[in-house]
């Protein structure tokens, strides 16, 4: 069934399991029980209107619009047109076109059975592959290559995505590990990560790099435990091989994730330090050109 993070974050063609039984067409056309029951969860989406994200509300039913190809099955081989409106300006409106269909599997008794599956056919607008000025100024030379990641992943190529991100990786690897130093505090740790980055340079690929310093990231860089320096590893580690289009679009996401999760966060621990670096030596500026003002004030009364 349509889900807030499948709505917000799922390419075109990506498809999401769901556990929704079939209807029959009825008097109300494909406006079964189950039509009735389908959800229409609130989303938070960009506004170019309103210049934020907002939340946008689905205005129509599932049984709407019957210029759509609906079949006699109901919701199994059906596209829906969903419409989601800005609850800001009540301007702006977001379109789906969301299919539900089915595929039969046989079990191991025989038996068929039916996955069923959503998965969008159509977005409008469609998706952003804009990125932020400072991960293009990071990336410089190879955000061509991210973007044209962004493009396989909005239409679900997922090999394509995996290569694209991939080579970024394997490109960017070795700034990315030195930036890391830079955010280690206790020496004893910095001189572990240090070593281990020394025999870096003579590793072969992006693998043999990251396997080496993985270990040995500062607690900053570990959100609740979680290692994004492993998550990379372990999805170049899987390779493209024989995996499926959907197979590789999930590793590539979650290349791409954790490394825009590394990209940020260390930017942002950069920023922090140069403006309380910033601020302090103001203040202390501050401090001495008053201890010197006092000192001169001092000297003229004491003559």
């Amino acid at each position: 069934m349509p889900v807030k993070n499948f709505l917000e974050k799922y390419p075109l063609y990506r498809k999401l399991e769901i556990d929704i039984q079939p209807v029959q067409r009825s008097s109300y056309g494909v406006r079964g029980t189950t039509l009735e029951k389908l959800p229409k969860p609130a989303i938070n989406m960009p506004c170019d209107i309103c210049q934020s994200i907002q939340t946008f509300n689905m205005e129509n039913n599932y049984w709407d619009d019957d210029d759509l190809p609906y079949a006699s099955s109901g919701p199994l081989g059906v596209t829906f047109r969903l419409k989601y409106r800005c609850a800001g300006c009540k301007e702006k409106l977001i379109l789906f076109y969301v299919e539900f269909g089915g595929t039969a599997q046989k079990t191991k008794r025989g038996e068929e059975n039916v996955i069923c599956w959503i998965r969008k056919v159509g977005q409008n607008p469609s998706w952003d592959i804009n990125i932020d000025k400072k991960l293009e100024s990071i990336l410089g030379e190879f955000a061509d290559l991210y973007k044209n990641g962004l493009v396989c992943e909005s239409q679900s190529y997922g090999i394509g995505a995996y290569a694209y991100y991939r080579r970024i990786v394997e490109n960017i690897i070795d700034s990315l590990l030195d930036s890391v130093v830079e955010l280690i505090e206790r020496e004893q740790e910095k001189e572990k990560f240090l070593k281990a980055l020394e025999k870096t340079k003579s590793a072969k690929n992006a693998e043999d790099k990251i396997r080496l310093v993985k270990d040995l990231l500062p607690a900053s860089l570990l959100p609740e435990g979680l290692n994004p320096l492993n998550v990379i590893y372990t999805a170049l580690s899987e390779g493209l091989h024989d995996k499926s289009d959907e197979e590789c679009l999930e590793l590539a996401e979650e290349i791409k994730k954790s490394l825009l999760f590394l990209v940020n966060l260390i930017l942002a621990q950069k920023e922090a330090k140069k403006e309380f670096t910033e601020s302090m030596k103001k203040l202390l500026e501050k401090k001495n050109h008053g201890q010197d003002e006092r000192r001169s004030i001092s000297r003229k009364t004491s003559d």
